[in-house]
C-alpha cells in the first residue's frame, strides 16, 4: 500500500469518527419516506412495516437459494484461501448491499403506492461502498490463523441471522433447517450484515477500519430501531426483535473496536 494510500484512509478513519459525522449518520436515519400517496406521519412505523414486509427484492422467491448459496460458497474459499477469495467476497457484499439498499426497501403497496425508505438506502448504500472500495483496493486480512476465540463466540450469532428461522407472515418461530438454504435471509440486509460484520469482527485488527466502523455504527442503529419496533410498538413481532439481536451485538463490537487504537499503533 502506497504512502497516498495510507494518507487517504487515515484522513477518511479520522473523517469516520467525528462526532458530526455519526450524527449526520444518526440524522440520515431520520429521513422522510417517500410514498406515492400522502400519508399521516404520525403512521410511519406503520408504513414502513407495510413496504418491508412485501419489498420487491423479494419478488423472485425462486432466486432465494441462489442468494444463500453463493455467500456460503464465498465464506468457505475465503477461509481456505483468503488471497484470491477476498476481492471476491468483498465485491459479492457490495452488490448485495446495493441490492438491499435499493430493492429491499423500496416496495409497491396498495395503500401507499410506491414506498421508498429513504435513510435505509443511503445507510445500506454507504456500506455498499465501503465494501465495494475494499474490492477494489483490500485494506483487509483474512488469513490470520489461528482463529481467535471471538470466532467461536459470533459464529452462532452470524449462523442464527443467516438462518432465520421464523414465517414472515405471521412472525412465528419456523426452526426448520431447510430455510439456511432457501428463505429470503440472503436478500435481506439485517440478516446478511451480521455475517459480514462479524467477519471483520473476527480477523480485526487486520480489517479496513472504515469498514469496520461504518458497518458497526449503522448497523447497531439499525438494529436499535428494529428491535424497538418489535419488542415494543409491534410486540406480536417478538421472535423477529430476537433476529435482530445479531446484527445489534455483532456491530456493537465492530464500532467499539474500530475506535480503539491498533495494536501496532503508538499511544
Amino acid at each position: 500500500m502506497n504512502e497516498t494510500t495510507l494518507s487517504n484512509s487515515g484522513r477518511l478513519e479520522k473523517l469516520t469518527g467525528r462526532w458530526w459525522f455519526l450524527l449526520i449518520i444518526l440524522l440520515i436515519s431520520f429521513l422522510p419516506l417517500y410514498t406515492q400517496k400522502p400519508y399521516d406521519p404520525r403512521q410511519t412505523s406503520e408504513v414502513i412495516s407495510t413496504a418491508l414486509a412485501n419489498p420487491l427484492i423479494y419478488s423472485l422467491p425462486a432466486l432465494f437459494p441462489l442468494f444463500k448459496l453463493i455467500p456460503i460458497a464465498l465464506t468457505v474459499w475465503l477461509f481456505f484461501q483468503p488471497a484470491k477469495a477476498q476481492r471476491w467476497f468483498a465485491l459479492y457484499a457490495a452488490l448485495n448491499l446495493f441490492g438491499v439498499a435499493f430493492f429491499q426497501n423500496s416496495a409497491i403497496t396498495s395503500q401507499y403506492g410506491l414506498v421508498i425508505i429513504s435513510g435505509n438506502v443511503i445507510l445500506f448504500g454507504a456500506i455498499g461502498a465501503a465494501w465495494l472500495a475494499e474490492a477494489i483496493k483490500p485494506r483487509s486480512d483474512f488469513s490470520a490463523r489461528p482463529l481467535p476465540t471471538r470466532f467461536f463466540i459470533l459464529l452462532p450469532l452470524m449462523l442464527l441471522a443467516f438462518w432465520m428461522p421464523i414465517q414472515t407472515e405471521t412472525m412465528s418461530l419456523n426452526p426448520d433447517p431447510f430455510l439456511f438454504f432457501t428463505n429470503g435471509a440472503g436478500l435481506t440486509g439485517c440478516m446478511m450484515l451480521p455475517v459480514y460484520t462479524g467477519l471483520l469482527v473476527v480477523f480485526y485488527p487486520g480489517v479496513n477500519r472504515v469498514l469496520l466502523r461504518l458497518s458497526g455504527f449503522i448497523g447497531a442503529l439499525i438494529a436499535f430501531f428494529n428491535l424497538m419496533t418489535h419488542f415494543v410498538l409491534v410486540p406480536a413481532n417478538f421472535w423477529m426483535g430476537v433476529l435482530h439481536l445479531p446484527l445489534f451485538f455483532v456491530s456493537l463490537t465492530a464500532f467499539v473496536l474500530s475506535l480503539q487504537k491498533p495494536p501496532h499503533q503508538p499511544a
